[in-house]
């Protein structure tokens, strides 16, 4: 189908957009499997709590103050910190139990968290969609209109991406947290407590997964089973970007996000689809994903 330069230009900053903010979910996953080998499927759901929380946090400041996007700031934050806290509380008392357990063990504890947690949104916010409505208007782009707000998700997922890296590669913490990956027993024979590592990076995982939501919020209506629907598309971005690989996790979810935006104009029905044949055609050709090693056992 023909395509001129502005539906393209659009197409692409959705894809972009929509990229950035599978990352922003995804990121935490991939770190906390990457260091802590647990598989938390409950991800997109604590994901899923952080954004209601957002919109509590923003509909009280809203409510003192005249509705803006800087008042999505420290809502944002409110809800990053408030996830670090219950990431924190979790690693400490349940997912701590996980460690050296099978694959089914994890996944049966997570998918428990994951009714706990729905139910416990349903008592507190009720079944009802949330949205966070911003007073932007759209900017003119050729003869179509782009909504501002996705350099806000684009730019948020860089400084998210940027964050990680030097967390990683420059601090302290950072270095130690990639020595457990590949050594625990080492890292522990050297005084560190890897209890402590594992709770600061799960909860940092989590707490992405919150921020990640509060930014979500003005793009898309949170509610009830989306983040079922997310966390199976966050699965194949780790998959094919490689367990435990931040830098795959974001050329994965750029690759899903943009491929995701131009398949839904030349194949709607089938635009999910093509996500996970490109998924299947990386098992094949590199089965630990394109930035993955070998799982440690």
């Amino acid at each position: 189908m023909s395509m001129d330069f502005g539906s393209f230009l659009i197409q692409l900053l959705s894809g972009l957009s929509r990229g950035m903010m599978l990352f922003l979910l995804s990121a935490g996953l991939s770190l906390i499997f990457g260091v802590m080998n647990i598989l938390n499927f409950a991800h997109a759901t604590l994901w899923l709590l952080g954004g209601y929380i957002t919109f509590s946090l923003y509909t009280a400041l809203a409510t003192q103050f005249e509705p803006s996007l800087l008042l999505l700031v420290p809502a944002v934050l409110g809800s990053t910190a408030i996830l670090f806290v219950v990431g924190w509380l979790l690693e400490r008392f349940l997912i701590r139990r996980m460690y050296g357990r099978e694959l089914p063990e994890q996944l049966l504890l997570t998918f428990a968290l994951i009714l706990i947690i729905g139910d416990l949104i349903k008592m507190i916010w009720g079944v009802q969609n949330r949205r966070i409505v911003l007073p932007i208007e759209a900017w003119p782009v050729f003869d179509s209109f782009i909504n501002p707000y996705l350099f806000v998700i684009i730019g948020s997922g860089a400084v998210v991406a940027t964050f990680l890296w030097w967390f990683l590669a420059r601090t302290r913490i950072g270095k130690i947290v990639r020595a457990a990956v590949y050594s625990r027993d080492m890292v522990s024979a050297l005084g560190i407590r890897i209890p402590t590592i594992y709770a600061m990076v799960f909860a940092l995982g989590v707490a992405i997964a919150g921020f990640s939501a509060g930014v979500f919020l003005p793009i898309i209506p949170i509610g009830l089973g989306l983040d079922m629907d997310l966390i199976i598309q966050c699965f194949a971005v780790v998959v094919i970007g490689g367990f435990g690989s931040i830098a795959g996790t974001l050329v994965a979810s750029l690759l899903v996000g943009i491929v995701y935006s131009f398949s839904v104009l030349i194949w709607p029905d089938g635009a999910l689809a093509v996500i996970f044949v490109i998924l299947v055609a990386v098992l094949i050709w590199r089965p630990y994903g394109l930035f993955g090693t070998e799982m440690r056992s």
